[in-house]
């Protein structure tokens, strides 16, 4: 079953998804920041094969509405996923979830406000785990961002960093990195992380205090990182897994920021390992 592209109203916003494979287990997939759903499209049709899986553009990226000066908060983009998960029948129906990077702090801020919703979450390099300064919203006031969106979205800037998160990028189908480079260039896009960036306190997992409700979730989570990634880390991917009680990790060897991009068959059979698995992944305390 090719993928279905589909819009959904989410509040109030046009969204767009897509769906596809025909399993009873759902699949969610939550892309980055300065991306899109299509950051899965080399896992996508791998995964299809085990789960009925739904991919969806977040508000402000990909195909979906880019509104400006939106109140933007984990707790909209968490109430934005519920929704999303409720108008295409998927709850009360073994529900599993894979976020990365920006798309797993909200995904972990979704499995806190809605307690129950997920059997099982996979965290692909995520974001949630870094202090970020609050001066750093100096870079979305009206001149500065003004330049940087010029020089950030220029052709050769946006390649040179977009690159940066691959260990090789000699690893990413060049029809991939064509396609999702576009979308780091999009200029509408650009703005929406300056919004995000303005609305920073209400985005932050710890100055939400949800950082501290980590141990609430019970559930099984797969911790999946790369072992040269040079956006967050890999140190870090041994705090996420300490503060979530119920964790495991598996690190990429010679792996960047992107997983999912540079080894999509690895990517793809130790989520599906991890999901359909009866017993939590190995190493995991709770059952």
């Amino acid at each position: 079953m090719a993928p279905q592209n589909r819009y959904i109203t989410l509040g109030g916003h046009r969204h767009h998804y897509i769906e596809t494979g025909r399993s009873g287990h759902t699949m969610l997939l939550l892309h980055g920041l300065s991306s899109s759903l299509d950051f899965y499209e080399q896992v996508i049709p791998s995964l299809a094969r085990s789960f009925r899986v739904l991919a969806l553009d977040f508000l402000g990226f990909g195909l979906s509405d880019k509104p400006r000066n939106t109140d933007y908060s984990l707790e909209l983009y968490a109430s934005l996923i519920r929704e999303f998960l409720e108008k295409t029948d998927s709850i009360g129906e073994p529900l599993y979830a894979t976020g990365h990077s920006m798309g797993g702090k909200y995904l972990l801020a979704s499995a806190l406000l809605y307690p129950g919703t997920f059997r099982k979450l996979v965290l692909s390099n995520t974001d949630g785990f870094i202090h970020v300064p609050a001066l750093v919203r100096g870079i979305s006031l009206p001149g500065v961002r003004q330049i940087l969106k010029k020089i950030l979205t220029g052709e050769k800037m946006a390649e040179k960093m977009f690159s940066s998160a691959f260990y090789r990028t000699e690893n990413v189908d060049p029809l991939s990195f064509r396609k999702n480079l576009a979308a780091v260039r999009d200029g509408e896009a650009f703005d929406t992380v300056m919004s995000l960036n303005r609305n920073l306190v209400k985005l932050d997992m710890n100055r939400t205090g949800l950082r501290k409700r980590l141990g609430e979730l019970r559930i099984p989570v797969l911790v999946i990182w790369g072992d040269r990634d040079r956006y967050f880390s890999p140190k870090i991917a041994e705090s996420v897994k300490r503060e979530l009680p119920c964790s495991d990790l598996v690190m990429f060897a010679e792996c960047g920021h992107a997983p999912m991009l540079e080894y999509p068959e690895k990517f793809s059979e130790t989520v599906r390992e991890f999901i359909l698995s009866e017993h939590p992944y190995p190493g995991t305390p709770c059952s």
